[in-house]
């Protein structure tokens, strides 16, 4: 005799047979390649010895003549030099211990290319009205800090909040951004 199946209700599915989940996986992300290539490179040992272009062009300061001090002072965040110096010197070392790495020059290239954007874009026009260090790091942690982790993937290269921030001071640091919204240079 067959069980009889009147009058069932199922909250999920129900079958009679074999079920065959489809789970959609999303695509790899830029980052997540990068990731997976850098892991590899460091395998193979496969160093390089040049500098890719988008990173010798964030390396460079040809925009201004200005110092990071200066440029910071000048906009009224006085009360961050000493942590900005610092920040951005962690980043010119972070670049030095993996400018052998192809991937790894791209994907701080990526993040110094999301923090210009997102400091332009996000942060600056916000920065007429700021005037205290608290409300600057609750910013910097809204626009820029989440936004920059959700990217990272593995995170292959140990980039946390204070990377992060200094990227930002690195490249103010080079002139390619700026504080202050009439900057001269």
């Amino acid at each position: 005799m067959s069980p009889s199946f009147e009058n069932i209700t199922a909250g999920r599915d129900f079958v009679g047979n074999d079920k065959i989940d489809n789970h959609i996986l999303p695509k790899p992300t830029q980052i997540d390649k990068l990731n997976e290539l850098y892991k590899q490179e460091i395998i193979d040992d496969n160093k390089i010895t040049t500098v890719i272009d988008e990173l010798h062009h964030y390396n460079s300061n040809t925009k201004c003549k200005k110092d990071l001090s200066t440029i910071l002072c000048e906009a009224g965040f006085e009360y961050i030099i000493d942590e900005a110096i610092e920040l951005k010197e962690l980043i010119s070392k972070m670049i030095i211990k993996h400018q052998n790495y192809r991937s790894a020059q791209k994907i701080i290239t990526y993040i110094l290319s999301e923090v210009e954007s997102i400091f332009i874009s996000k942060i600056k026009p916000k920065l007429p009205t700021i005037k205290d260090e608290i409300r600057l790091k609750k910013i910097l942690r809204i626009y820029l800090e989440n936004e920059i982790k959700d990217q990272l993937g593995e995170n292959v290269l140990e980039i946390y909040n204070r990377q992060i921030n200094g990227m930002m001071y690195f490249l103010t640091g080079n002139c390619h951004i700026q504080w202050k919204n009439d900057a001269v240079v």
